[in-house]
């Protein structure tokens, strides 16, 4: 899927996304384990290209499609 997304950034408990639109969605890190358990060091280390976010110390990955499917805890801003 593509997404024209303009700002990635986290906080203490998530992930957020901005698309061009200016809408805002985000996932919580208790949701995937490696980010649950990295430190807010590791948390801080991402780089985002055109489908998602990469932390490579910890080797994961979330595509952007995935900020869009429905979620057990969501997250709104």
């Amino acid at each position: 899927m593509k997404t024209d997304v303009i700002k990635v950034w986290i906080d203490d408990t998530a992930v957020y996304i901005q698309t061009m639109d200016g809408k805002i969605f985000s996932r919580l890190f208790v949701d995937f384990p490696l980010l649950r358990n990295a430190t807010p060091t590791q948390r801080a280390d991402f780089k985002w290209g055109k489908i998602g976010i990469r932390w490579e110390s910890i080797d994961e990955d979330l595509s952007y499609a995935g900020f869009f499917k429905p979620v057990k805890n969501p997250c709104w801003v």
